[in-house]
């Protein structure tokens, strides 16, 4: 494993994005490695890939991309490929590659790999791209107490998501709108009979945090809205969602219920990444010291998590969305 050393650790302090005048000869060509399925899934290699498609636009960036097969085996030899054609840096999207990108950044020191959405690689020549969950938590916990009329939202969530809940949604909840609670439905499957329970207990707005589908918990909203035997008074439910995250099929009935979509901006990660390389430079920020963690956070500040407003009901809160964007620069993990 390889550590910063003190002289190192200062520079990174100061100058977070590190010029290496050194590698810039090396960095012509740009390597890009995409998940299972390549461009098209509408996930993270579409975003991705609308990174690449604007940085070869603006920048005249050039790239060389692959697409695994899905096996560790697959993901190293798709990853040599690009070491072979001389691209530096390389950049892996997803955690699945990073046991691939472990092994080969200890045998290919001059390489600097990017793994997006994972800092699990302790090397230097590894920059850990991840993104700031909670500051999304937070935009929609706001976004959520303006919009519900019951005055109960919810967030379901896994067990190991539990910090994303209480340091972001239920922040942006009492923040926005004391009157509201907020409340938490940990789920590892079934996620629209979970939406299901919270719809019938009162809860009106869900936001669905973990990884997958949201179309089955959508269609379950708009199912449970639209139904003849529905309970008078009772408020129309609608669904934040999480994007590249999860895949969301939308269709003209479900629209209407779509409350807003929790963005991780992972285009314009791969953009900015890709405007370093060109510039003979990296991202380099402390992640996490102990562990020798290093790479970028990308959250409000630089667009990496923002939200897009998908229903009226929020159109008289423009103001206050605005202010949750700021408060939710505050929170932390």
């Amino acid at each position: 494993m390889k550590r910063v050393g003190l002289l190192s650790l200062l520079l990174v302090l100061v100058f977070p994005t590190l010029s290496l005048p050194t590698q810039a000869a090396t960095l012509n060509l740009i390597g890009i490695a995409y998940d299972i399925g390549g461009r098209g899934d509408s996930g993270f290699n579409d975003a991705a890939g609308s990174g690449v498609d604007r940085a070869i636009k603006e920048l005249g960036a050039k790239f060389e991309s692959t697409v695994t097969l899905g096996t560790q085996g697959d993901r190293e030899t798709r990853l040599l490929s690009l070491i072979e054609k001389s691209a530096n840096p390389i950049i892996a999207i997803g955690g699945d590659y990073a046991p691939a990108v472990e092994t080969l950044s200890d045998r290919f020191p001059n390489t600097q790999f990017i793994l997006v959405d994972d800092a699990s690689v302790a090397h230097l020549n590894v920059t850990s791209i991840i993104f700031a969950e909670t500051q999304g938590g937070y935009l929609a916990g706001a976004a959520a107490a303006l919009a519900s009329k019951s005055g109960k939202v919810a967030m379901i969530v896994n067990e190991k998501q539990s910090k994303l809940f209480w340091n972001g949604f239920n922040v942006g909840v009492r923040n926005s709108k004391k009157a509201v609670k907020a409340s938490i439905a940990f789920a590892n499957k079934n996620y629209a009979a979970t939406a299901k329970d919270l719809i019938e207990s009162g809860v009106d707005v869900i936001y669905l945090g973990v990884r997958g589908s949201s179309t089955d918990v959508l269609d379950e909203i708009t199912k449970l809205n639209l139904a003849k035997n529905r309970k008078k008074g009772m408020p129309m439910a609608y669904l934040i969602s999480v994007t590249p995250d999860q895949f969301l099929r939308v269709t003209p009935q479900s629209k209407e219920f779509l409350l807003a979509r929790i963005e991780k901006r992972v285009d314009t990660a791969v953009f900015n990444l890709a405007s370093a390389a060109v510039n003979g430079s990296q991202y380099l920020d402390i992640i996490d010291q102990s562990a020798g963690i290093y790479g970028h956070i990308f959250g409000i500040s630089d667009d990496g998590i923002t939200i897009d407003i998908r229903s009226k009901l929020l159109d008289p809160f423009s103001k206050q969305i605005a202010q949750a964007k700021k408060q939710a620069l505050k929170v932390k993990d």
